[in-house]
């Protein structure tokens, strides 16, 4: 067998699906392996590995917002010409509409400005199991068409290095070679990734680590917010989308859960309102080992599951997180929001862990490929860009650019 490819692909999440899609759209010629730890399409088992990842996500929600992340990164030019091949392509397996965020009232609007903080609406496109189901099979079975495609699944990849201008790929089933690298292993692989990273020498900032806790409040306290699907931001606090009226899960990750929302289906349905509460905190040249320690540490402390408290207990420095001092920071957060929503200190639940799972950071150019290793291409969460809509365009752009 020729293992011998021109293109690779470590990771069939969002971003490394719609990266094959656009390159097998173009190119009959061009010879790409697709390599997953997890399941092949139709037969994902595990919550986040397998073909299209985390989808389907949360509430089914596309947050619009997610092109100004890409855009920041590779460029209006290219973040619009690939958003409008993401919006066609979904347009054609489901309706595409989009909803516009509720406005928030205008007594809230200014309590909230009053105080600090900075509110954005989240346009969205509302996205259901049926759609993804149809949009999965439709890409897989398109790419299974291709013959100069090899979907290779249930594969670990080992390592990867790159010699005399090609990149070796060890797995547990053998070893591929390629020309042109995408590592696009999203949340799953955040781990990897960044060991990925640290191998090839290319982190340019590892100072900060991105944790916080989930809030929960009922629904009755939280009218003034009229529905909309907002976030608010103060400094280094970053709270939102808000999510309703549905139930805060675990998202596990081998040796730890991430607190996560789901309202897609009649089983999660609640009538609460659930946020993160994240804080970008500073842990000079150890950021990313910071937050797989605490999301480990915090793991334990719920007893291998995520942790649910009253925030009363936080307030009175009686919440196990009391003994871990990188979140002191919390019981100040609440307080600030209970400025906005007094019965943030009386009513709220917190839920633990919570974090945003990525690499530390390396420097890519506009196009996604790494300043410092040429033809290394990183898309979606791998790249720091988070959520699903942001995986999907950062992935059609490396498409385009291998492509070239």
């Amino acid at each position: 067998m020729n293992n011998n490819y021109d293109v690779g692909i470590i990771g069939s999440g969002v971003a490394g699906v719609f990266a094959a899609y656009k390159i097998a759209q173009e190119d009959k010629n061009l010879k790409v392996m697709l390599l997953d730890l997890g399941r092949p399409p139709m037969k994902r088992r595990r919550q986040l590995e397998g073909f299209l990842g985390c989808l389907p996500n949360s509430d089914g929600k596309l947050y619009l917002n997610d092109f100004k992340k890409v855009e920041n990164l590779a460029g209006l030019r290219r973040a619009k010409s690939a958003y409008k091949n993401v919006s066609e392509y979904m347009s054609s397996i489901f309706s595409y509409k989009t909803t516009k965020s509720k406005a928030i009232s205008s007594s809230l609007d200014k309590k909230i400005k009053k105080n600090g903080f900075e509110i954005s609406l989240n346009d969205y496109v509302q996205v259901y199991p049926k759609d993804i189901h149809a949009m999965s099979k439709d890409i897989a079975n398109f790419l299974s068409s291709c013959k100069n495609f090899n979907l290779n699944f249930d594969n670990e990849v080992f390592s990867v290095i790159k010699e005399k201008g090609i990149f070796t790929i060890t797995t547990q089933y053998g070893k591929y070679s390629c020309k042109k690298l995408l590592v696009s292993v999203g949340r799953s692989g955040w781990r990897w990734a960044n060991g990925f990273y640290k191998s090839l020498g290319i982190i340019k900032n590892n100072d900060y680590a991105r944790i916080g806790v989930r809030m929960e409040l009922p629904e009755s306290f939280m009218k003034d917010f009229n529905g909309s699907s907002c976030d608010l931001k103060k400094d280094n606090l970053y709270l939102g989308p808000l999510c309703w009226n549905g139930s805060v899960i675990p998202e596990d990750h081998l040796d730890t859960a991430i607190c996560s929302f789901r309202s897609n289906e009649d089983r999660w349905h609640t009538d609460k309102v659930s946020f993160s509460l994240i804080s970008k905190e500073l842990f000079k040249d150890n950021g990313f080992e910071q937050a797989d320690r605490l999301a480990k540490l915090t793991f334990i402390i719920s007893n291998d599951r995520i942790l649910k408290e009253k925030v009363n207990l936080v307030l009175n420095g009686k919440s196990k997180l009391s003994i871990l001092p990188e979140y002191d920071w919390v019981k100040n957060a609440i307080l600030d929001i209970a400025t906005i929503i007094p019965e943030f200190a009386t009513k709220a639940n917190i839920h633990v862990p919570n974090l945003e799972p990525l690499s530390a950071e390396i420097e890519l150019n506009s196009n996604l490929e790494s300043t410092e290793i040429n033809n290394l291409f990183i898309a979606g969460e791998s790249a720091g860009i988070t959520g699903i809509l942001s995986a999907a365009i950062s992935g059609t752009i490396v498409g385009k650019e291998i492509l070239k």
